[in-house]
């Protein structure tokens, strides 16, 4: 390997053959070049090595070498693995790679791709049945995208439907091959087997404890009188009180709108009604609750929209308003007209 940095004890070795032995000084300012000096090195020294070289492959030579273990440690995994089936009487599939794996419930009929992330519960153990992971245990299952894993999980995780559950069997080099995990009880090429519950494909976000207490404060205030309310996935309420043309706006409209807005105690902080003028503006340019709340209406048609704090203006009320932050805002608003973008 070529010198990566001054100091890089890969220039040394290049220098020996088979057979001879060695001593590299080097500072150690160079070795661990800013990073967290080890115990008993301080910035200053001098790092020692005493070298002997046992033998020198070639490129060609060490990747020769690697394919034929690698060549010969699937084959072995292979035959555990059919062992194991065998013994366990399993009904297994295989994939392309060589994960088998066992359908014991199916879901809805949606299977996750490698570009999605997914929340599974699982139990990961070994041939013997020792448990060496496990989320039941910890009681939360987990979230991560299918890209960023093992690749046993990669490709055997997409076999399951969402809301289905079954097993994986992965060979060693699917899952973490001659290296297991550091401090684990994975040893190197071990076939690792997970019962795997796939309960999501692509989690919505967990709410904030701000966007949960806005959720509550919201119900509390359509119980306590009594609205017929609908809600969006982002989590705006809205009343339809008056339908209009059957003509809904997009965030790429201009509309026109009479508006009311007010705090859930009835105090009134802004309203186009009390200026006499309807105000116009671009959907795409107003806070959030607006761009996804007023495309609810129809053109000619009326409403109220009940808008928690971080569609509307967060921990950042306007300056001068009344609105206080992270203020949940309702707005009554009556939909004049719609001016499409492209007119």
């Amino acid at each position: 390997a070529k010198p990566q940095y001054n100091g890089d004890v890969m220039e040394g070795l290049a220098m020996l053959s088979a057979g001879d032995s060695a001593i590299f000084r080097t500072p150690a300012d160079s070795i661990f070049r800013g990073g967290q000096m080890q115990p008993g090195v301080k910035s200053g020294d001098i790092v020692y090595f005493y070298v002997k070289m046992v033998s020198v492959k070639s490129k060609a030579e060490f990747d020769k070498d690697q394919a034929e273990s690698a060549a010969k440690q699937k084959t072995t995994d292979e035959n555990i693995l059919q062992a194991y089936i065998k013994k366990n009487n399993l009904k297994v599939q295989k994939t392309i790679s060589g994960v088998y794996y066992v359908i014991s419930s199916k879901g809805n009929g949606k299977h996750a791709t490698a570009a999605d992330k997914v929340k599974v519960h699982y139990k990961g153990y070994k041939l013997n049945g020792e448990t060496f992971d496990s989320s039941y245990d910890r009681g939360e299952p987990i979230e991560f995208p299918l890209g960023g894993v093992i690749k046993g999980w990669t490709e055997g995780i997409p076999m399951l439907e969402e809301g289905g559950k079954g097993t994986l069997l992965i060979p060693s080099h699917l899952a973490y091959g001659p290296n297991g995990p550091a401090g684990s009880k994975i040893g190197p090429n071990e076939v690792l087997l997970f019962d795997v519950e796939l309960l999501e494909i692509n989690p919505k976000p967990k709410a904030s404890p701000q966007e949960a207490t806005d959720d509550k404060l919201l119900q509390d205030y359509i119980k306590k009188n009594n609205l017929k309310t609908q809600k969006t996935p982002s989590g705006i309420y809205y009343v339809i009180d008056k339908k209009g043309n059957g003509k809904h706006p997009t965030a790429a409209d201009k509309v026109k709108v009479h508006y009311k807005g007010y705090k859930l105690n009835g105090e009134t902080f802004d309203s186009s009604y009390d200026r006499g003028q309807p105000i116009e503006f671009p959907l795409s340019g107003v806070i959030k609750g607006w761009t996804e709340g007023i495309p609810m209406f129809e053109e000619g048609g009326k409403g109220t929209l009940l808008i928690p704090s971080h569609l509307a203006y967060g921990a950042n009320a306007p300056g001068g308003s009344k609105i206080g932050p992270n203020e949940v805002l309702l707005f009554d608003v009556e939909l004049l007209e719609i001016n499409s973008a492209n007119k």
